[in-house]
């Protein structure tokens, strides 16, 4: 006999990543994929028509650029039919290393433009679109503990002030956002294992880094992206306007 009174399937999920040619950005594009969400990756590096690989279909996108993110999440509508995504992580970023009294007005320009400005215009437009429809929404933003802590090693003013500056555009958005049914949070990952991690290259400040990482190791890209999925995900429902480390208790040492 058949249920005519079965529950509906789930709609899907849908996410969009950006910097999802490497490091946290594509651990965050994979793991979503294999665990159900429908996926559009934007990246620099990313094909100019959408091609898909491993579930995920990968645009090129520059997220300092007004017209290219626009344009990416216009390409992202037309995969989805005109339906908004459900989640946006934005992990896509430039680090740079450089003592403040060396820091150029060019070189903090290009730092907060990637960081800071690409953090918004991202975040405005999953979010314009989030809003705009029916249910809950959620934003993830990359921030660092640079945000949160100084650094000797690898001192760099204008990418910890680029991370600061991520971490209250978080807060904002949860608040205004938030009678939307959409939230917003920052994630703060430490020392993670990815290319974009320069401090490897030099064995001795390596090892000076991790023994100060209460953990006694450095972080995998899936660990910071099993926390963005959860902050996307229903589970996280009621955290909003959230700042939450990935440091192997880096920050609290």
């Amino acid at each position: 006999m058949t249920d005519t009174h079965a529950a509906a399937p789930p709609p899907p999920r849908r996410l969009v990543v950006t910097g999802c040619g490497s490091g946290i950005g594509r651990a965050t594009a994979l793991l979503a994929a294999r665990t159900g969400w429908s996926v559009v990756g934007l990246d620099v590096t990313g094909p100019e028509q959408p091609a898909t690989r491993n579930g995920v279909r990968s645009i090129r996108c520059d997220v300092g650029d007004e017209t290219s993110v626009a344009a990416a999440f216009a390409t992202a509508d037309e995969l989805w039919e005109g339906a908004a995504p459900t989640a946006v992580v934005h992990c896509a970023g430039v680090y740079r290393v450089k003592p403040a009294v060396y820091t150029t007005a060019a070189d903090w320009d290009a730092v907060l433009a990637l960081n800071a400005r690409g953090s918004l215009l991202v975040a405005a437009a999953g979010g314009r679109r989030m809003t705009a429809a029916p249910g809950p929404g959620s934003v993830v933003l990359l921030s660092s503990i640079g945000a949160v802590r100084g650094e000797v090693g690898e001192p760099s003013a204008a990418y910890s002030a680029s991370k600061g500056a991520v971490v209250s555009l978080a807060r904002q958005l949860a608040v205004e956002w938030g009678p939307d049914e959409v939230r917003c949070n920052a994630v703060l990952p430490g020392v993670i294992d990815t290319p974009m991690t320069t401090v490897t290259q030099d064995p001795d400040a390596f090892r000076e880094v991790v023994r100060r990482i209460p953990a006694g190791r450095t972080g995998t890209a899936e660990e910071v992206a099993r926390l963005c999925l959860f902050l996307a995900s229903d589970a996280a429902s009621f955290v909003n306007g959230a700042a939450i480390p990935v440091d192997g208790g880096q920050s609290a040492a």
